[in-house]
């Protein structure tokens, strides 16, 4: 039962960013705060689904004080880590391909 829930839902994800423009075009129209806390939140994310022993953390001041980092830093990280938890998955034996 869950199995098929976690591939519809990887499924509509992947549906739903794959009319996304590439990250290069879409980071080039934000400011470097944004674009350097999306690269900082994307590899926290990836780093955390790679070993689950991995814990959240962010640049605490600048996440603190800087909206555009903050708000890069927290949609680098939700993206990257759907991302990665996809590619982890369809990796397993038995995942539908």
């Amino acid at each position: 039962m869950k199995k098929p829930f976690l591939f519809f839902l990887f499924a509509l994800l992947a549906l739903l960013f794959s009319g996304c423009p590439s990250q290069q075009s879409y980071l080039a129209k934000h400011s470097p705060a944004f674009r350097q806390g999306y690269r900082d939140g994307c590899e926290n994310a990836e780093a955390m689904v790679a070993d689950s022993f991995v814990k959240k953390r962010n640049d605490t001041p600048r996440y603190r004080n800087d909206p555009e980092y903050r708000r890069g830093w927290d949609e680098g990280y939700s993206r990257c880590y759907a991302d990665a938890e996809m590619a982890q998955y369809m990796q397993r034996p038995g995942a539908m391909r």
